[in-house]
């Protein structure tokens, strides 16, 4: 049904994270998470008590809420300070600078640098486990 990954919204605009029903069991159990804005993750509440909700309530009122891809809050702060400047420049003259939207492609790119890295990292780890699994199968 979910995975511990999976944040739900309640219909009252709490968000959880769902452990799924135990086999056989019509109850799931939700587990408070809070949003970061500046790294776009949402993490566990650990101190909170877990919430129980029938699953045939949980699967009609509850709505999942997509993740957000890695963000580097340092990247997210200079998004943000260089919006505010494109707005204040458009503000002054009346007219946006002529190459704001290379500035915000630039920006958008460089977005992309921790997801790239992540995707890196993942491969290298994929491809040395495969060429350790490899040379000590033939030992």
């Amino acid at each position: 049904m979910t995975s511990a990954s999976d944040v739900w919204r309640s219909p009252e605009g709490e968000h959880f994270r769902s452990w799924g029903p135990e086999y056989g069991s019509s109850v799931v159990t939700l587990r408070p998470v809070a949003y970061d804005p500046d790294t776009g993750q949402w993490s566990t509440d650990r101190n909170a008590v877990p919430v129980e909700v029938d699953a045939t309530v949980f699967e009609e009122t509850y709505v999942q809420v997509l993740l957000e891809r890695l963000r580097d809050p340092r990247i997210t702060r200079l998004t943000g300070l260089v919006h505010e400047l494109l707005a204040d420049y458009e503000r002054s003259t009346g007219l946006p600078p002529a190459d704001a939207d290379a500035i915000r492609a630039a920006l958008d790119a460089v977005a992309e640098i921790p997801e790239e890295a992540r995707q890196r990292r993942h491969a290298a780890a994929s491809s040395a486990a495969r060429q350790g699994f490899h040379r000590g199968r033939g030992r």
